[in-house]
C-alpha cells in the first residue's frame, strides 16, 4: 500500500513538473515571438500577424499554438514558424531569440522584407532541419556558427544581398540534402571541406561573385543531382572527378570563366538531362563519346572556344530537344545523323564553320521549332523536306552561300514567324512562297537575287513588325497591303527595280518609324498621307524619279531625324527656313 502511494506521489510529481516545464517553454516562446514582432515594421492593415497577441484575461499558461504560422508538437513546444509570402515582414532578425526556440525545427522567413544581418546566435537552434531566408533583403556574411546547425537538412539563403565566403563550417552540416545561396554577392572559392556533404543532393551557388578553381572534391559528393555554379568567375578546368556524380541529372557551369577541354569522362553522367557549359573559354572538340548521354533533353556549349565537328553520334542522343551550339569555331559539316533526333525542338548551329549542304534528314525533325544556321559556310540548295518542319516558327539561314529556289511548301505549317535569309545567293520569287506565312513578324530577304511582282505577291500579314526586301530584283508597285499592316515599324525596299507612285495607303502603316524605298524607279509626288505616320524618324527616297513638292505635313513628325530625298525631280525642295529641318540630318 505504501508502495502504490509513493508511486502515485512520483508520477503526479513528474506530471506538474512536465507541466511546468511546458508552461515555461510556452510562456518563454510567446515572450520571444511577441518582442520581435515588436520590433517589425509593419505597413500592412491588418498586420499578419495579428493573431500574435495575448489578452489580459487569459490564463498563465500562455500558447503561440493557434497564431499563424506557428505550429507546435503534442507537447506545446514551438516547432515549425512559417511565414513565407506574407510580403510584409518589415524589419531585421536581430531581435530574434533563437534560443528561445529549443524544439523549432523548421524556420522559414522567405519572400518578405526582412534587412540588416543573420545574427550568429541563429547556432542556437539546435534542432533546426529546414532554414529557408530567401528573397529578403538580408545581408553581411554568413555567420560561422551556421556550422552548429548539425541537424539541418535544407538551407536556402537565395536572393539577398550576402557577400563574404562560404564558411568552411558549413562542412559540419553532414545531414545537408539542399544547399541553396544563389542570386547573391558571395565571394572567394568553393571550400575544400563542401565534399563532406555527403547528403547533398541540389548544390546550387550561381550568380554571385565566387571564383578560384571548381575544386576536386566535388566529386565526392556521390548522391548530387543538380549542380549548378553558373554566372561566376570560376576558372581553370572541369574538374575530371565530376564524372563521379553518377546520380547528376543537371550540370549548370555556364558564365564563368573555365578554359580547356570538355573532359570526355563528363560523358559518363549517364543520368544527365541538362548540361550548360556556355560562356566560357572551353576548346577542343565535342568529345566522341557525347552519344552516351542518352537521357540528355538540353546541350548548351555556345559562345566557346570549340573547334573540330560536330560527332555523328550525336544523333544517339534520341531525347535531346535543344542543341545550342552556336558562336564556336565547329567545322565540317552537318551529320544526316541529325535527323534522329525526333525530339528536338530548338538547334542552333550559328556562327560556326560549317560548310557542306544541309541534310535533307534535318526534315525528319517535326518537332523543331528553331533552326539557326547563320553565318557559317554552308552551300547548295535548302531540301525541299524542310517543308515538313510544320511547328517551326524561326528559319534563320543568313550570312551563307546558299543558292537555288527556296523550297516553295516552307510555308505549309503556317506557323513560321521570324525569317532571315539575308546575305545569300537565293534566287526566285520568294513573296509568293511566304504568301501563306501569315504569322510572321520578322523578315529579311535582303542581298540576294531574288525577283517577282511585289504588287502581286505580297501578302497580308497582321504581326509583321520589320521587312528588308533590299538589294534583290523585285519589279512591279509597292502593294496597298502594306498599309494594311498595322505592327510594321521598319520597311525597307531599297534597290530593286519597284515603279509606279507611293502609295497613299502606306500612310496607315502608324507604327512605322524607317522607310527605306531609295535606289528605284518610283514616280509621282510624295503622298500627304506620310504626314500621318507619326512615330517615323527616318524617311530614305532618294534616287528615284519622284517630282512635285515635299509635303509640308512631314513637318509635324516630331520623331523625325533623317531624311533623304536627293537624286528626285521634285521642283520644290524643302525650304531652309522650315523650323523642323534644325532637328534632321538631310541629304537633299
Amino acid at each position: 500500500m505504501a508502495l502504490l502511494t509513493l508511486i502515485k506521489r512520483v508520477f503526479t510529481f513528474s506530471l506538474v513538473y512536465f507541466s511546468l516545464c511546458v508552461a515555461s517553454d510556452s510562456t518563454q516562446e510567446v515572450g520571444a515571438l511577441l518582442r520581435w514582432k515588436s520590433n517589425l515594421q509593419n505597413d500592412q492593415n491588418p498586420s499578419p500577424l495579428t493573431s500574435w497577441s495575448v489578452s489580459d484575461h487569459e490564463n498563465v499558461t500562455k500558447s503561440p499554438c493557434s497564431w499563424s504560422g506557428i505550429s507546435c508538437n503534442n507537447a506545446g513546444s514551438v516547432i515549425s514558424i512559417n511565414l513565407t509570402g506574407t510580403g510584409n515582414l518589415n524589419g531585421t532578425l536581430d531581435e530574434f531569440s533563437f534560443s528561445s526556440f529549443p524544439h523549432l525545427s523548421y524556420l522559414n522567413l522567405s519572400m518578405n522584407h526582412l534587412f540588416g544581418t543573420i545574427p550568429p546566435h541563429i547556432g542556437n537552434l539546435s534542432n533546426l532541419k529546414y532554414l529557408d531566408l530567401s528573397t529578403n533583403q538580408l545581408s553581411g556574411e554568413i555567420p560561422r556558427e551556421i556550422g552548429l546547425l548539425t541537424h539541418l537538412e535544407v538551407m536556402r539563403l537565395v536572393k539577398n544581398h550576402l557577400d563574404g565566403s562560404i564558411p568552411r563550417e558549413v562542412s559540419q552540416l553532414t545531414s545537408l540534402n539542399e544547399l541553396l545561396l544563389y542570386n547573391n554577392h558571395l565571394n572567394g572559392s568553393i571550400p575544400e571541406e563542401i565534399g563532406y556533404l555527403a547528403s547533398l543532393f541540389n548544390l546550387d551557388l550561381s550568380t554571385n561573385h565566387l571564383s578560384g578553381s571548381i575544386p576536386a572534391s566535388i566529386g565526392n559528393l556521390s548522391n548530387l543531382e543538380f549542380l549548378c555554379l553558373g554566372n561566376n568567375m570560376f576558372f581553370g578546368t572541369i574538374p575530371e572527378e565530376i564524372a563521379n556524380l553518377k546520380s547528376l541529372s543537371y550540370l549548370r557551369l555556364s558564365k564563368n570563366d573555365l578554359s580547356g577541354s570538355i573532359p570526355t569522362s563528363i560523358t559518363n553522367l549517364t543520368s544527365l538531362k541538362f548540361l550548360y557549359l556556355h560562356i566560357n573559354h572551353l576548346s577542343g572538340s565535342i568529345p566522341e563519346e557525347i552519344g552516351k548521354l542518352k537521357s540528355l533533353r538540353l546541350l548548351r556549349l555556345s559562345i566557346n572556344q570549340l573547334t573540330g565537328v560536330l560527332p555523328p553520334c550525336i544523333g544517339n542522343i534520341s531525347n535531346l530537344q535543344s542543341l545550342l551550339l552556336g558562336y564556336n569555331n565547329i567545322s565540317g559539316s552537318i551529320p544526316h545523323e541529325i535527323g534522329n533526333l525526333k525530339s528536338l525542338r530548338y538547334t542552333r548551329l550559328g556562327v560556326n564553320q560549317l560548310t557542306g549542304s544541309v541534310p535533307p534528314s534535318l526534315g525528319n525533325l517535326s518537332n523543331l521549332k528553331f533552326l539557326y544556321l547563320n553565318q557559317n559556310q554552308l552551300s547548295g540548295f535548302i531540301p525541299q523536306e524542310i517543308g515538313n518542319l510544320v511547328k517551326l516558327t524561326k528559319l534563320l539561314l543568313y550570312v551563307n552561300h546558299f543558292s537555288g529556289n527556296f523550297p516553295h511548301n516552307i510555308c505549309q505549317g503556317g506557323s513560321l514567324e521570324c525569317f532571315s535569309v539575308r546575305d545569300n545567293h537565293f534566287k526566285g520569287q520568294i513573296l509568293k512562297t511566304l504568301r501563306n506565312c501569315t504569322r510572321l513578324y520578322r523578315v529579311h530577304l535582303e542581298r540576294n537575287q531574288f525577283t517577282g511582282n511585289i504588287a502581286e505577291e505580297f501578302g497580308f500579314y497582321r504581326n509583321l513588325s520589320f521587312l528588308d526586301l533590299s538589294h534583290n530584283k523585285f519589279y512591279g508597285q509597292i502593294s496597298s497591303n502594306f498599309g494594311k499592316c498595322p505592327q510594321l515599324g521598319t520597311l525597307n525596299i531599297s534597290r530593286n527595280d519597284i515603279s509606279g507612285i507611293i502609295p497613299p495607303e502606306i500612310g496607315n502603316a502608324i507604327q512605322l518609324h524607317q522607310l527605306d524605298l531609295s535606289s528605284n524607279h518610283l514616280l509621282g509626288e510624295i503622298p500627304l498621307e506620310l504626314g500621318k505616320l507619326t512615330s517615323l524618324n527616318k524617311l530614305i527616297l532618294n534616287g528615284n524619279q519622284l517630282s512635285g513638292s515635299v509635303p509640308r505635313e512631314l513637318g509635324s513628325l516630331t520623331e523625325f531625324e533623317y531624311l533623304d530625298l536627293s537624286g528626285n525631280r521634285f521642283s520644290k525642295l524643302v525650304p531652309e527656313t522650315e523650323p523642323y529641318l534644325d532637328k534632321l540630318s538631310c541629304a537633299r
